[in-house]
């Protein structure tokens, strides 16, 4: 799986687009309908963030989230 580049997450209407102490991130909209199957199994998650930042690395405040990540499991 490659990372997403600027343009692309500049250009998805699933995340918005936020800086953070001067760092540029892209916020997952909705994780619940992102990850259905993390969400059902780990209710908890829906209110935790997933994040892009500009480099195309992925972030997220739910453990599963960035395992699910580091699989591929982003849609």
């Amino acid at each position: 799986m490659s990372e997403p580049t600027p343009e692309q997450l500049d250009a998805s209407d699933k995340v918005e687009k936020r800086t953070i102490g001067g760092e540029i991130r892209y916020y997952l909209k909705d994780i619940a309908a992102h990850w259905p199957a993390v969400v059902e199994q780990h209710p908890d998650a829906a209110g935790h963030e997933a994040w892009w930042t500009a480099d195309g690395k992925f972030h997220a405040t739910h453990a599963q989230l960035r395992r699910d990540a580091m699989i591929g499991g982003i849609v």
